[in-house]
C-alpha cells in the first residue's frame, strides 16, 4: 500500500504535472485554443465511425468541407488555413494528435488519430450530462470481478469444490422457482443501465487497441533506429531487442491482449456474441434509448483494430528477419555511408551553393512506344443539329423517384467479407448474404458485385450458378440468379 501511495504522489507532483502539460499530446489538445475544432473533427471522422486509417486526399476533402460548414454565415473566417496545412500541423511532433504513415503497398500517406488524442476526446465525451448514473450494474461488476479473483486463484481443491457446490445449489433453487412460474426479470431501468455500461466498455476497448498498437510501434521504431546506427556484432543487439520484445509480450498489457485476441478469434464466441447482441438490440428498453451507431458490428471493429496490432507485430518480426540475413547489415552500412557522404557534401557547400546546377535521376522503367500501337487517323464526325423547337410539357411527372435513392456503405460490405474470411479460407456470395441478409435489396447486391469485380480475392465462376434471396420494402420475396462468386482469404 505504501508503494502505491508513493507512485501516486510521484505522478501527481507539481514537477511531473508541469512536464506532462508541456509534453503530453492529450493535455495539449485539451488546452489548445482550437480544441473544439480539432476534437469535433477527429471524433466525427475517426472515433464515431471507428475508422483506423483515412487517405490523405480524402481526409483533406472532408476537413475542408467541415471548415466551410463552420465558416458559413460569418463575415470573417474562423479557420483561414487549408486542410492540408491543418493535417500536417496536427501530425507534427509539436502536437501529436494524428499519425501520418504509408500503409504497405501504398504511395499515398494515410492518417489515424493517436491513442493520446483519443484519450482526450473520450474524456470530453465523459463530461456530457447523462440521463442517469448507473451505480447498480457497476457495483455488481465489482463484486463479480472480486469473486472471480478469489475463485480462480484458490489452490485448495476442497474450497473450490465447496464454492462450486454453493453455486450449484443456487442454480437448482432458481430452476425450482422458474418451474413454479416465479421468474425474476430486469426492469427497463436495469436493462438500460447494463446496456449503457456494456457499450461504454466496448468503445473503450477500441481506444485500448490504439494504445497497444502504439507500444509495439514504438518498439519497432526504436529497433530500426538501433539497427541503422549499430556498428558491433549482431548477437548483442538481438539479445537486447528480444529482451524488450519479450518484456512487452510478457507484460500485463501484452498478456491481456494475447488472451483477448485468442478469445475474439473463437468462432463459438463470435456466434454467441452476435446472437446475444441481436437479442438485446430487439428489446424495447434498448430501442427507446435511441439510435446507437456502429454497435451491431462492434465485434468487426474489434477484429479490424486487433488486425492492425498484429500487422505492427508482423512488421517487427519482418525487420528482425531482414537483420538476421547476412547481406542485410552490409546493405544498411553501404546506404548509411552514402547518406553521410551526401550530407557531408551538402554541409560543405551550404554557404556557397552553385548558381547553375542540375540533377539527373534514372527513370524507373523505359518508355516503349511502338509504331504499330499508334491508332490510324479517324476524321471527326460532325454532329447533325436539328432545328426542331421543343414545346414545354404540361404533364406533372412525379418526383418521388428523385428522393427514394438509397446509399450503400461499400466499406461496411467489405468489412463483412473480411470478417467472415477470418474463420474460413473461402466463402461464396450467397453464403455471405446468408450471414448478413440484404437490407437495401438490389442496390446492395450490385455493390457486392462491384466489390468482387475490383478485388483480387474474388473469382467469378460463370459455369456455376447460385441464387440470392431478399425481401423488398413491400415484403415481397425477390430472387436473383447469377454466376457463383467466391471470395478467398489472402
Amino acid at each position: 500500500m505504501a508503494q502505491q501511495k508513493t507512485e501516486f504522489s510521484e505522478h501527481m507532483s507539481f514537477e511531473f504535472l508541469e512536464l506532462l502539460r508541456k509534453k503530453n499530446p492529450a493535455w495539449r489538445l485539451l488546452t489548445s485554443s482550437q480544441a473544439p475544432f480539432v476534437a469535433s473533427f477527429l471524433y466525427r471522422e475517426f472515433i464515431a465511425e471507428n475508422k483506423r486509417q483515412i487517405a490523405e486526399q480524402e481526409l483533406i476533402s472532408r476537413l475542408e468541407g467541415f471548415i466551410e460548414l463552420l465558416n458559413q454565415g460569418r463575415a470573417d473566417s474562423l479557420f483561414p488555413r487549408s486542410g492540408r496545412e491543418y493535417l500536417d500541423d496536427w501530425a507534427n511532433d509539436e502536437h501529436g494528435w494524428l499519425r501520418k504513415f504509408y500503409p504497405p503497398g501504398q504511395d499515398e500517406p494515410y492518417f489515424d488519430v493517436t491513442s493520446l488524442a483519443q484519450k482526450a476526446i473520450e474524456w470530453l465525451l465523459s463530461l456530457r450530462q447523462q440521463v442517469f448514473i448507473g451505480t447498480e450494474s457497476r457495483l455488481i461488476t465489482v463484486f463479480e470481478l472480486l469473486h472471480q479473483i478469489v475463485e480462480r486463484s484458490e489452490t485448495d481443491p476442497k474450497l473450490r469444490l465447496a464454492e462450486l457446490e454453493r453455486r450449484k445449489a443456487e442454480i437448482e433453487q432458481e430452476i425450482i422457482r422458474v418451474q413454479k412460474g416465479q421468474v425474476e426479470l430486469l426492469d427497463e431501468t436495469q436493462i438500460k443501465e447494463r446496456f449503457w455500461q456494456a457499450m461504454t466498455t466496448a468503445r473503450e476497448i477500441l481506444a485500448d487497441f490504439r494504445a497497444v498498437e502504439q507500444n509495439f510501434r514504438e518498439l519497432d521504431r526504436g529497433m530500426r533506429e538501433r539497427i541503422a546506427t549499430w556498428g558491433r556484432g549482431k548477437g548483442e543487439l538481438l539479445e537486447s531487442i528480444f529482451a524488450k520484445q519479450d518484456g512487452i509480450a510478457q507484460s500485463e498489457q501484452g498478456k491481456s491482449f494475447a488472451a483477448f485476441w485468442k478469445f475474439l478469434m473463437s468462432s463459438a464466441y463470435q456466434d454467441d456474441f452476435k446472437s446475444t447482441l441481436d437479442k438485446v438490440l430487439q428489446m424495447k428498453a434498448v430501442q427507446e434509448m435511441g439510435p446507437i451507431r456502429n454497435i451491431r458490428y462492434i465485434h468487426h471493429d474489434w477484429v479490424n483494430a486487433g488486425a492492425h496490432v498484429q500487422e505492427t507485430v508482423a512488421a517487427l518480426s519482418q525487420q528482425l528477419r531482414r537483420y538476421v540475413d547476412e547481406n542485410f547489415l552490409e546493405e544498411e552500412r553501404r546506404i548509411n555511408q552514402l547518406v553521410r557522404e551526401i550530407e557531408g557534401k551538402a554541409v560543405a557547400i551550404r554557404n556557397t551553393p552553385p548558381s547553375d546546377w542540375s540533377m539527373e535521376i534514372d527513370g524507373v522503367k523505359p518508355e516503349i512506344s511502338l509504331p504499330l500501337d499508334r491508332p490510324l487517323f479517324s476524321p471527326p464526325r460532325r454532329p447533325e443539329l436539328k432545328d426542331d423547337i421543343m414545346d414545354a410539357g404540361s404533364d406533372d411527372v412525379p418526383a418521388e423517384a428523385l428522393f427514394s435513392q438509397v446509399y450503400v456503405d461499400k466499406e461496411k460490405l467489405k468489412d463483412r467479407i473480411g470478417y467472415l474470411l477470418q474463420s474460413q479460407d473461402r466463402i461464396t456470395l450467397s453464403q455471405i448474404i446468408g450471414h448478413f441478409p440484404l437490407e437495401l435489396g438490389l442496390s446492395e447486391l450490385i455493390t457486392y458485385l462491384v466489390i468482387a469485380s475490383e478485388s483480387s480475392q474474388a473469382a467469378f465462376h460463370p459455369d456455376e450458378l447460385e441464387e440470392v434471396f431478399w425481401q423488398d420494402e413491400t415484403g415481397t420475396r425477390r430472387v436473383a440468379k447469377l454466376a457463383k462468386i467466391k471470395f478467398q482469404r489472402v
